[in-house]
């Protein structure tokens, strides 16, 4: 071969070696700076639901507590008997203080989850509002057997749609459900949402401590 022909070729393929080289670094550079933007953008979303999650949690914890709270009183009208109205109106404002706070807090914090939640966490905060809204119906007409009337001072309404058909799957009494347990149903629930919440997150510090 000759010499110039030969000084060519090997210049050519230096270049083209160069030259692939440069490309396999340039799209190496690329899928790492691409995977990292889709990391950060996972570690993102996981933060925010993460945020969401604990949100929800917080608010039904605080919520529980106030229903809680309405049934003291209530337990209270058998063993107190000459104390009997003012322990109804006692368990009334505890209710409408809880109310109060569902309508406020609890509503603004589950249309956010339902905008943020992976489906497993959807549901189980699905079951959360159930429980909790059986615990508040039960309560509330509790509280209206014993004043005779609505708690809005009008007629007793009847049960909503589902409402007997819940408490009767769970094997209660429509009528005179027991409180007590429709209460350790929604700690259930609430615990449920914890260990589904944080399995979804990754990690175990939605969970509670203890």
């Amino acid at each position: 071969m000759d010499a110039g022909l030969a000084a060519v070729l090997g210049a050519t393929v230096g270049a083209l070696g160069t030259g692939a080289t440069g490309l396999a670094a340039a799209l190496l550079s690329r899928n790492t700076a691409r995977h990292q933007v889709r990391a950060e953008s996972m570690r993102a979303l996981r933060e925010s639901r993460r945020a969401t999650y604990l949100a929800f949690a917080e608010t039904h914890e605080r919520y529980l507590d106030l229903l809680s709270t309405t049934l003291i009183p209530l337990g209270r009208i058998e063993r107190f008997p000459d104390q009997r109205e003012m322990w109804i109106e006692d368990a009334h404002k505890r209710w409408s203080r809880a109310l109060k706070y569902r309508q406020n807090e609890v509503q603004k914090i589950r249309v956010a989850l339902s905008l943020d939640a992976t489906r497993s966490v959807a549901d189980a905060a699905l079951e959360v509002t159930a429980r909790f809204t059986l615990l508040s119906g039960a309560t509330r007409r509790a509280i209206e057997a014993l004043k005779g009337q609505g708690l809005d001072t009008g007629p007793i309404t009847p049960p909503r749609p589902g409402y007997i058909e819940l408490l009767t799957e769970g094997g209660l009494d429509p009528k005179a459900p027991d409180l007590g347990v429709l209460q350790d149903h929604a700690q259930d629930a609430y615990n449920a949402f914890l260990r589904t919440a944080a399995a979804a997150v990754g990690e175990n510090g939605l969970l509670p401590s203890g």
